[in-house]
């Protein structure tokens, strides 16, 4: 009795949640479907456990079966999925996000598959309404307060990224130098401050420096300061350089790659003695400090170029941190998005949401700027948009926008003619989607090279292909 009930009480709990959900066996039987289910497809409950997933590949309602995915690689499967009237009973199109779970039996095989889906449209208002929420509330998944960024400000959702903040929690109180590594924009600096918060050094200053800002002469003094009248223009006083700077500190030094070789002797002298020289000085200094750096270009192949000392690279690169560029790891991409977007409409007193299409380009435009240009993207999406939802079609000119692109974009058409002939809307959105899908087949030849210029799926391109009649 008491098991019946507790069963009860789960699918009166399933039934509850906004989200649709549904249950298959290990054949695509439906098992279990929820209200929201019933309610998205059109479907009684009866009709839709009397289905198999597999019935509506049949009838070529769907052209995925995203759970055979799961039953033959036996993992998680997230994706998209676009919704037309002919599966879901003129309920209109959108996209959904589908997340595909396996269940094992004891032998290691799937038993059952859970499916949670919801419409983008959903979780963009979710995002919103959280975001201009009052109740902001804190939560560690451990007593020692390690497992969450003291400023709340990296997002990491992907795979790649929680591993490496792992790997900088766990060095952070080491006193070792640590190079980190990656394209322009993809965080280094954000991984580097990372590290000194955790670190025991964190109640002093973290010093940053970008190496290929100043130019050679003012470089050194900066790092090292000078003495009084050591050249013309100097401080009747002297100054101290940034590594006095840093006392009981951290020092990050940015574009290490950018040192000019004149002064990489000099700062492995700092490092392995832990003293410095000031211009004009012949006495040295003790400092304490912990040296994190940085590159943007592999190191090894500047060694190999005779353009960075080995013994100082090796010295260096004690703990490399390797950060992937943001199209390695998609998963980040939305999550930054809505980051920014929150941070963007609080400073310029704005609510404004991207719709689910111009989510789905961001999701897969390649970002070369990493995440400096998704965060100036989304700055200028919100400063730059007249309404409140934000449609973007061409990620890419709005991302990085060029003198060039501003004199080729196609001529505004006769919309004053179109609206005289009472042509719809929605008639010349579709007109403009079948021109260009057509125009997209006719010069990549196939569908897939199609697909990719037009950056989607080719499943995608297909079922316009056969709407139109292309």
């Amino acid at each position: 009795m008491v098991g019946i009930d507790l069963l009860r009480l789960y699918e009166s709990i399933l039934d509850n949640i906004q989200d649709a959900v549904y249950v298959l066996d290990d054949k695509g039987n439906y098992l279990f479907v929820n209200s929201a289910y019933v309610k998205m497809l059109g479907m009684s409950r009866a009709e839709l456990l009397a289905y198999n997933v597999h019935d509506f590949l049949k009838t070529g309602q769907i052209d995925v079966c995203l759970a055979d995915i799961v039953y033959a690689e036996k993992r998680r499967v997230v994706s998209f999925q676009d919704v037309y009237d002919t599966l879901y009973r003129g309920r209109g199109n959108y996209r959904t996000l589908v997340v595909q779970t396996p269940l094992f039996d004891d032998m290691g095989h799937v038993k059952n598959v859970v499916v949670i889906t919801r419409r983008l449209e959903q979780i963009n208002e979710d995002y919103k309404e959280a975001s201009v929420s009052s109740v902001v509330s804190g939560f560690s998944a451990r007593n020692d307060k390690t497992a969450l960024p003291e400023d709340g400000s990296i997002i990491a959702e992907s795979e790649a990224m929680a591993e490496i903040l792992k790997l900088a929690s766990n060095i952070a109180q080491a006193e070792s130098t640590v190079l980190v590594s990656g394209e322009s924009g993809t965080g280094k600096e954000v991984i580097a401050q990372y590290i000194h918060q955790r670190s025991a050094r964190r109640e002093h200053p973290l010093v940053v420096i970008n190496c290929a800002s100043l130019p050679e002469t003012l470089l050194e003094a900066e790092l090292f300061g000078y003495e009084k009248g050591a050249f013309t223009g100097a401080s009747a006083t002297g100054k101290p350089g940034l590594f006095e700077t840093a006392e009981k500190g951290t020092l990050f030094l940015d574009e290490i790659n950018s040192l000019p070789l004149s002064l990489q002797g000099k700062l492995l002298r700092a490092i392995e003695t832990k003293s410095i020289l000031r211009i004009g000085s012949t006495k040295p200094r003790l400092v304490d400090f912990r040296l994190l750096t940085a590159t943007n270009e592999r190191l090894e192949d500047l060694v190999n170029q005779k353009k960075f000392r080995a013994d100082l690279y090796y010295r260096l690169n004690v703990i490399p941190i390797i950060i992937p560029p943001l199209r390695y790891r998609r998963q980040d991409i939305l999550p930054l998005t809505f980051h920014f977007l929150s941070h963007y409409c609080t400073k310029n007193n704005k609510n404004k949401s991207f719709s689910p299409l111009t989510l789905q380009k961001i999701e897969e435009y390649d970002w070369p700027g990493n995440v400096r240009e998704l965060k100036n993207f989304v700055e200028r999406s919100v400063v730059m948009s007249y309404e409140d939802t934000i449609e973007i079609r061409d990620i890419a000119a709005i991302a990085a926008p060029t003198e060039k692109a501003a004199y080729t974009q196609n001529p505004v058409p006769d919309l004053e003619n179109l609206i005289e002939r009472e042509v719809s809307l929605e008639a010349y959105l579709a007109e403009c989607e079948r021109r260009y899908v057509e125009r997209a087949l006719r010069t990549h030849k196939s569908s897939y090279a199609a697909a990719k210029a037009l950056r989607t799926s080719q499943s995608s391109v297909m079922r316009r292909k056969k709407k139109y009649g292309i």
